[in-house]
């Protein structure tokens, strides 16, 4: 254990198809690994995030990532088996090492012997609420009235004074030009809500795409997609960047390019 969490304070893990080192379900490792898991009492996660049970979505630090690493040299077939948090920090690593020449019975007995010390789930609820609050998990973001974002959109501040010059005016008018962005697929508006926070809406639909607030560091924001995810975004060079989260435990940027 390299972590202070126990891999029995936990129900569920997820189990990539494919893991690093080794191709999709290569000596059967895959399969093998699912199936030790479901023997000591763990649920199995297998679909993207966007599938996961609802419960899941809302609080991805109830689950566990498990890795499986090639750590083999020239006389043993040997591996790595880590499991790590929605921190991405690593809670269990215990590792095999077979005396079985062949790939296909050393990777397998290699496995086996690395699970050995992997305990029975025993799921500990009070351990997500600290990883929940760790992770910067914000709250799903609630439906809006449509008619709500056009009349945020449209309001005037109510520290500036009408002023009948022209010049103002054409100020004004210029101000409550919503900013729009696209990823090339979907079209959404910047809304800003309050000082310190902000949303993408899309004319289709009654929930925001993504609700933005504001961190200690300039144009970084805690954004909360529509399905629940908590992830990050910024500015870079004028666009807005998003980073989604992948069934991995990686992150892929998403640009949405100012219009």
């Amino acid at each position: 254990m390299v972590f202070g969490q126990n891999i029995s304070d936990y129900q569920y893990i997820y189990v990539p198809a494919k893991f690093k080192d080794f191709q999709t379900n290569q000596y059967n490792l895959n399969t093998q690994l699912k199936k030790a898991l479901i023997d000591k009492k763990y649920t199995i996660i297998h679909e993207e995030m966007t599938d996961w049970p609802a419960d899941l979505r809302e609080n991805p630090c109830k689950v566990l990532t498990a890795e499986l690493l090639n750590d083999s040299n020239m006389f043993r077939n040997r591996v790595k088996l880590q499991f790590t948090n929605c921190q991405k920090k690593v809670v269990s690593e215990t590792k095999g090492n077979s005396l079985y020449k062949e790939y296909d019975l050393g990777f397998e007995d290699a496995l086996n012997l690395s699970l050995k010390t992997i305990p029975t789930s025993s799921p500990n609820p009070n351990l997500f609420v600290a990883d929940l609050k760790s992770s910067v998990k914000e709250e799903i973001p609630r439906p809006i009235d449509l008619k709500e974002v056009k009349e945020i959109k449209n309001e005037e501040p109510v520290s500036t004074p009408p002023v009948p010059t022209k010049s103002v005016e054409s100020k004004s008018v210029e101000s409550k030009k919503a900013e729009s962005y696209t990823n090339g697929k979907v079209n959404l508006q910047k809304v800003q809500i309050s000082k310190d926070q902000f949303i993408l809406v899309s004319s289709s639909s009654s929930v925001p795409f993504a609700t933005f607030k504001n961190t200690a560091k300039a144009d970084v924001y805690r954004v909360t997609l529509e399905n629940g995810t908590s992830t990050l975004g910024y500015y870079e060079n004028g666009n807005l960047v998003i980073e989604i989260p992948t069934s991995d435990g990686d992150f892929k940027r998403e640009v949405f390019i100012a219009k």
